[in-house]
C-alpha cells in the first residue's frame, strides 16, 4: 500500500470516527419543553398548496422555431394562492400575518407555530384562510374553542380526519 493511499484511509477513518462521536454527543441534547410554570399553544399542519391556473393561446413568438407537432395548444401558468394565519388568545392577537412559503415551486403549505401561554382557562381563535377573496375554491380553516391549560400542558391545534381544525390538550 502506497503512502498516499494509507494517508487517505487514515483521514477517512478519523473523519468517520469524528462523525460517530459527534452523533453520539448530539443524541444527548435534550428537547426543551415549555417551562414547567407555563403552558404552550402549538399550531401544526400541512396542506397541499392551492394555486390558480390561467391558460392562454401561445403567441407567435413563443411557437417560432418549434416543430409543428411540438407546439403547445395553450400556455398555462400557476399562481400560488397566498394564505394568512391569525391567532387570538382571549381576544389578544398572538400572530397575524401571511404564511411564508419556501421556494418557487412549493407543493405544500406547512404551519408550525409555538406560543408560551399562561396556565388557566382561555378562549382561542385560529383562522387560516386565503388572503384574496377571489380564491373561493381554496381551503379555509378556523377554530374557536375554550381550553383549560395547566402548567406544562400543550394545547395542539391541528386538522382532524375531516380537515377541520380542532384544539386538543396533552401533557
Amino acid at each position: 500500500m502506497s503512502a498516499q493511499t494509507w494517508a487517505r484511509r487514515s483521514v477517512a477513518s478519523l473523519l468517520a470516527i469524528a462523525g460517530v462521536v459527534a452523533m453520539a454527543g448530539l443524541s444527548r441534547v435534550r428537547w426543551r419543553n415549555p417551562a414547567a410554570e407555563t403552558a404552550e399553544l402549538r399550531l401544526s399542519w400541512r396542506i397541499p398548496a392551492p394555486s390558480e391556473r390561467s391558460c392562454r393561446p401561445p403567441t407567435e413568438a413563443e411557437i417560432e422555431g418549434v416543430l409543428p407537432h411540438m407546439r403547445p395548444s395553450e400556455v398555462c401558468t400557476d399562481e400560488a394562492i397566498p394564505y394568512r394565519l391569525t391567532v387570538l388568545l382571549d381576544g389578544d392577537t398572538l400572530h397575524s400575518g401571511p404564511v411564508a412559503r419556501a421556494g418557487g415551486r412549493i407543493r405544500a403549505i406547512t404551519v408550525y407555530e409555538r406560543f408560551a401561554i399562561a396556565p388557566g382557562d382561555h378562549r382561542i381563535a385560529v383562522e387560516f384562510a386565503p388572503e384574496a377573496a377571489s380564491a373561493s375554491e381554496a381551503m379555509a380553516m378556523a377554530v374557536n374553542a375554550d381550553v383549560a391549560a395547566a402548567p406544562g400542558d400543550v394545547i395542539l391545534v391541528a386538522p382532524d380526519d375531516t380537515g377541520r381544525l380542532r384544539a386538543s390538550k396533552g401533557s
